[in-house]
């Protein structure tokens, strides 16, 4: 695996699940950390290894390989394999978005379908075999790994649905679904979700969790129609290895942001919004307190067909550093070791036209100018997110890779 492919596919996960929570102060500057940079760089690759080894540690518990087994005895197609597929998938793949998938299989999986009931491993046949019809309730007794010769292992879920209609359908939302696994009587994992929602069918408020051992998993989704904001965290006991939230304020009704998006003017909706993202030690956070005069001075330069390509890149680079706060820290020092902003990056790409000369359609190379986040380090120097992130991280890049190459 190319380091530059690494490192980007990393970036694009840690940027697609930024999101923060009232600890995130925007205007609160911190100060940068005392470390030189390069101290700063192995501090960071340490927290790297420490995270991967963490989550190594996870797949070993007795909860992963009840599920892995029972995965091994069921058939790619029944209902009630689905959800364990996808939870061991997501954790595997260290996917953020484990728990609320693990929900969404479980309803597709079990609230569509006639699966309830409870099931017992039968050995002679290698099948599950349903011994008894329940409603609204799932009982699956079944060998927790490949040597033993009992069920000693028990999975039960219960589903309860709300009163509020899902739109244009005669199905309920959920109002909670619980999930316990036990192995030789013992709980070593549990999963709960509970839901409320407006008539509209948004939600109002949703909170996930999900235990396996030591491990623990919280997300919670609130919208109060003038806030709405979301939270996640990941922990072993008291260690956080993975935590993100995100606050939005605003006219947050389902009715005025279709209409603000609908109608090009999301500032009519929006009024503000912070961010924050945590891996171990290592945190961002960012965002702006006027999202409305962000817009309309993006629109300002949209309006104007004069600019050349580099030009309109620049302005609306010096339009987001001016309007957008971020910055990268150490959690437990509380000290920055880098300030984030955007600058303009010459790229070249491909596009094809028809050529009415040979009546075949060509490739034409053209260059284009995008806005591209670097760090600005305690020194002054400047340097690219992938530059940096390429300079000094062979052991945590081969730590990483070992993992992956483990489950391909």
């Amino acid at each position: 695996m190319k380091k530059t492919n690494l490192f980007l596919s990393l970036g694009l996960i840690l940027l697609s699940t930024i999101a923060c929570d009232s600890e995130l102060d925007l205007d609160k500057d911190l100060k940068f950390s005392k470390l030189p940079v390069e101290e700063q760089k192995q501090k960071i690759e340490e927290n790297g290894i420490q995270l991967v080894n963490t989550m190594e540690g996870m797949l070993e518990t007795e909860a992963m390989i009840a599920i892995t087994n029972m995965i091994a005895l069921s058939q790619p197609d029944e209902y009630y394999y689905a959800p364990m597929q996808k939870l061991i998938s997501d954790l595997k793949k260290g996917n953020k978005n484990a728990i609320s998938n693990f929900d969404k299989q479980m309803r597709v999986s079990y609230v569509d379908s006639d699966v309830w009931g409870e099931y017992s491993y039968n050995f002679q046949t290698g099948e599950m075999d349903k011994t008894k019809t329940l409603v609204n309730k799932l009982i699956m007794h079944f060998p927790a790994d490949s040597i033993t010769t009992t069920n000693n292992a028990e999975i039960t879920v219960n589903y309860e649905e709300s009163s509020v209609k899902v739109p244009e359908s005669e199905d309920y939302y959920p109002s909670e679904i619980t999930f316990t696994m036990k192995v030789n009587s013992k709980i070593v994992m549990s999963a709960k979700f509970n839901g409320s929602y407006y008539s509209d069918g948004s939600p109002k408020e949703v909170t996930q969790t999900l235990y396996i051992d030591s491990y623990s998993w919280t997300a919670e989704v609130k919208n109060s129609k003038k806030k709405a904001s979301e939270s996640y965290e990941f922990k072993k006991g008291k260690t956080i290895i993975l935590k993100s939230a995100a606050e939005l304020n605003g006219k947050l009704t389902e009715e005025q942001l279709q209409n603000a998006f609908e109608n090009g003017t999301p500032e009519d909706a929006i009024e503000d919004f912070a961010v924050y993202f945590q891996a171990m030690d290592i945190a961002i956070k960012g965002g702006t307190t006027d999202f409305e005069k962000l817009v309309k001075e993006i629109k300002s330069v949209d309006e104007n067909s004069q600019l050349t390509r580099k030009q309109y890149a620049d302005e609306v680079v010096r339009i987001l550093n001016k309007r957008l706060i971020c910055i990268a820290f150490f959690v437990k020092e509380n000290r920055k070791f880098a300030e984030v902003e955007l600058y303009s990056e010459e790229v070249t790409r491909e596009r094809y036209y028809y050529n009415s000369y040979t009546g075949q359609y060509e490739i034409q190379t053209y260059t284009d100018y995008v806005p591209t986040p670097r760090f600005v380090l305690s020194d002054g120097s400047k340097v690219s997110a992938e530059e940096f992130a390429q300079t000094g991280f062979d052991n945590l890049i081969s730590k990483i890779e070992e993992m992956i190459e483990q489950y391909e």
